[in-house]
């Protein structure tokens, strides 16, 4: 299952490459927009909303209706694919969760998105998920952390935060920044093309026993001497490498998770994957994101 949301994740944002170009610029300054958030002083949640959105320009929506007047709903969905048109959400009731998502925002997504990685706007849900289908044909739900839609960026499980540890918060929000930064570096596909090729003679080949055969197998070492990294589904004497967009999948997820310190003292042993890890910052800063430290 793990496998099957990195690919929907990756193949959907090549697959929307086209209509993401217009879709991250923050909202607008004009009266027209329904997005601007507006005071209510005798809301809390939407006093805090309005205060964010004063100081980050970006709206915190928790309903599918956006304004009232005029009346407009958030377009989750594309509905362009099956994945897409099966994008379910349920939103949140309680004004104390809309408050701690808030703050979560503020706190841990927006400092990290400057410029054209700010979302047009985020939504908090209670969850969000998909469907797949399984050799039986049946349907299979999939749980999404967080959903990149048209006009907002629909985060899952907001109600969860209060309880979880800070190890948690940071696998958390690594699954949400991931959602924003797979999209980013598909549109700036040639950006890659250094870091794929440290590892190209080694993707999507079986690591097994002591003969190369090329274009088929490699001979098992630790994924680290590849430039590959672990994700704890090696099999002691078999493992597949995968293609290219698992390689930066997995790279994302460390790195998102670990301080450069904790990165480089955990694989400073491994020249490839410290070559590839400065390959992959020198994407992310030229996306504008701001590592986590």
């Amino acid at each position: 299952m793990k496998t099957y949301l990195i690919y929907l994740v990756l193949t959907a944002a090549l697959f929307f490459f086209g209509c993401k170009k217009n879709a991250q610029s923050p909202a607008s300054e004009n009266k027209n927009d329904p997005f601007i958030r507006k005071d209510n002083p005798g809301s809390a949640a939407d006093h805090q909303i309005y205060l964010f959105y004063k100081e980050s320009g970006i709206p915190v929506l928790y309903s599918d209706t956006v304004s009232k007047v005029p009346f407009e709903t958030v377009k989750l969905s594309y509905r362009l694919t099956s994945i897409d048109s099966m994008v379910t959400v349920r939103y949140i009731r309680q004004q104390a969760d809309i408050l701690t998502g808030t703050e979560f925002v503020k706190n841990q997504i927006a400092p990290y998105l400057p410029g054209k990685l700010k979302p047009y706007s985020i939504l908090l849900t209670d969850s969000v998920f998909t469907y797949s289908v399984d050799y039986m044909n049946q349907k299979i739900v999939v749980p999404l952390s967080a959903y990149l839609g048209l006009k907002t960026l629909a985060i899952s499980y907001v109600p969860k935060i209060k309880d979880m540890t800070p190890a948690q918060i940071k696998v958390y929000r690594k699954d949400i920044l991931k959602t924003i930064l797979a999209v980013k570096i598909s549109e700036n596909g040639s950006t890659s093309d250094a870091f794929f090729a440290v590892s190209k003679a080694y993707y999507n080949v079986t690591a097994t026993g002591t003969i190369t055969r090329p274009g088929v197998s490699i001979p098992y070492k630790q994924k680290e001497l590849y430039g590959f990294l672990s994700d704890g589904t090696e099999n002691p004497s078999y493992y597949a490498t995968g293609a290219p967009v698992s390689d930066i999948d997995r790279y994302l997820d460390v790195m998102l998770v670990l301080t450069p310190s904790e990165f480089t003292d955990k694989y400073k042993s491994y020249p490839l994957v410290m070559q590839k890890y400065s390959l992959a910052v020198t994407i992310l800063n030229n996306l504008g994101f701001i590592l986590p430290k």
